[in-house]
């Protein structure tokens, strides 16, 4: 049995249109096993608001028409669109609409979308909350199943951490010689990007070893979960395109990680790598 949520497609918002029209498109393509809405638009905590976009999960058969933007114009006027990689070998596209409506889909195979599925993998935009759109008989029941509500994730064990603290303070030393050698786009990169990922896998990490917050995904929301102590330190790492600022927002990122990273192996009792501290400050303070 086919099953349509009518209450996802009534809802009275900037979407609406969008989302009737993938309703019927559904029911009329046989490709089609099933719709699932992600996202801020149903979620409880943080829910969407005037800048929110519509997240789509697409399970289809011939994924081809999502990715050569044949079906994606159906929905409306396409102003940017293009695609890109995304969780459980899937390929995202990702489109304005006209009146700045913002719509990104996740094109699954049904076989695809059933082992992201019994992985975990569809779990991590799945578990703060989804709903129906359209279901052709399996995978709603499918998601009841496998799609846990639980958003805390757990602690690194202590090999990961030993790893991470260990690529940290390698690139510590890495972008200090390109600075020194004069490659500042290199150095720039290293130190606002490269490092400020690995930052953000210590900043959650302490967050969840100290408080048991929910730190949600790629930093959305730090300055909501995070302490006020990190925030603050955060003013002076990054850097403006300028040898010293980037010297100066090094050792401060040195000094940030350093600090939530013993933090992190003193509660849970993890051998900490001083020597790698040690070797990273060494460079930094020549």
């Amino acid at each position: 049995m086919k099953i349509v949520n009518s209450q996802v497609c009534k809802v009275i918002d900037r979407y609406k249109g969008i989302r009737n029209k993938l309703c019927e498109l559904a029911k009329e393509d046989i490709d089609i096993h099933a719709v699932f809405v992600i996202g801020s638009s149903t979620r409880d905590e943080i829910p969407a608001d005037e800048f929110s976009d519509l997240d789509l999960i697409i399970v289809t058969d011939n994924p081809q028409k999502w990715f050569s933007g044949e079906y994606p114009e159906l929905l409306g006027r396409i102003r940017i669109s293009f695609l890109e990689p995304t969780l459980g070998g899937g390929m995202e596209r990702r489109s304005i609409y006209e009146e700045d409506k913002d719509v990104d889909m996740i094109i699954f195979t049904p076989e695809q979308f059933e082992k992201a599925l019994k992985e975990g993998v569809a779990g991590w935009v799945m578990n703060r909350g989804y709903r129906v759109l359209y279901d052709a008989g399996r995978f709603h029941a499918l998601s009841v199943q496998y799609v846990s509500s639980d958003i805390i994730r757990p602690g690194m064990t202590e090999a990961e951490f030993t790893n991470l603290v260990n690529d940290f303070y390698f690139h510590n030393i890495w972008a200090y010689k390109k600075l020194r050698r004069g490659e500042l786009w290199s150095a720039k990169m290293c130190i606002d990007a490269y490092l400020k990922n690995q930052l953000l896998k210590m900043i959650e990490e302490y967050q969840i070893a100290v408080s048991g917050v929910d730190v949600w995904h790629d930093g959305r929301f730090l300055d909501q979960w995070a302490d006020h102590s990190i925030r603050e330190e955060l003013k002076k790492c990054f850097a403006h395109y300028e040898r010293t600022d980037c010297r100066d927002a090094l050792m401060a990122t040195h000094v940030l990680f350093a600090r939530l990273s013993r933090s992190v192996a003193d509660s849970r009792g993890y051998v900490y790598p001083e020597e790698a501290r040690l070797c990273a400050a060494d460079y930094l303070s020549d």
